[in-house]
């Protein structure tokens, strides 16, 4: 069980922001937002649950950049409503998981939405798929319900990102320059590592006692939202 106390948690986000923000990959309203979450967990002193929340309204925008065939794209963390509790055994330790990462176009419109969840339950149903996983498209919050992609599956087996582990991605992959300096900064990586060990530490256990166990089983099968319990 992960033992991650708020506090922790907000200073390394707040380390994480600058260095973004010092890399010229933020825009300032972005950077903003991230220093506002880190500031909430901070106030959060020694708890072990704790929200980590986006809104639509006010998003961690990051600057315009090109992709690899030329196009002028903005990624944008559109959204994240994540509930962090540690008590929770057997599985990342998250009961509310809801992140939306968008990729704008020179218009501002949306070219592609990426969305990291926690399988939904109404009712004592658990929504099909893997419990945590990616998924392209969803609802765009800003937008009407004719913009919602037509089609929801499939949804990938992923392990959760939060902000600071979306954030990374988003670098290393639209600002590969900066993202090989920040890789090799000590300070980075040990403040990744921190979000790191919250997010992934249970799910690798879990991948990692199928790998171990009997062959009449997959990994696929024991990540499944209706048989991780």
């Amino acid at each position: 069980m992960t033992n991650i106390r708020a506090r922790e948690a907000g200073e390394a986000l707040q380390a994480i922001a600058t260095k973004l923000n010092s890399a010229k990959v933020l825009e300032p309203d972005g950077f903003n937002t991230l220093m506002r979450v880190s500031r909430d967990l901070k106030a959060g002193k020694r708890k072990q649950t704790w929200p980590i929340e986006v809104d639509d309204g006010a998003p961690v925008r990051f600057r315009v950049t090109s992709t690899s065939d030329g196009k002028q794209v903005r990624p944008v963390i559109h959204f994240a409503e994540i509930g962090v509790n540690q008590s929770i055994q057997n599985r990342p330790p998250f009961d509310r998981f809801d992140l939306a990462i968008i990729i704008e176009g020179e218009d501002r419109k949306p070219l592609s939405r990426w969305h990291i969840d926690l399988a939904n339950a109404s009712g004592g149903v658990i929504q099909p798929g893997p419990l945590f996983h990616l998924q392209f498209g969803g609802r765009i919050r800003t937008h009407g319900r004719d913009e919602d992609h037509p089609v929801k599956e499939p949804r990938w087996c992923h392990p959760p990102m939060e902000l600071a582990l979306a954030s990374e991605m988003i670098v290393a992959n639209f600002f590969e320059t900066e993202w090989a300096t920040l890789r090799e900064d000590r300070g980075w990586c040990s403040n990744i590592n921190l979000f790191q060990k919250l997010c992934y530490e249970n799910y690798l256990e879990r991948l990692k006692r199928c790998l171990d166990g009997p062959s009449s089983t997959t990994i696929l099968r024991d990540v499944w939202a209706s048989n991780w319990n």
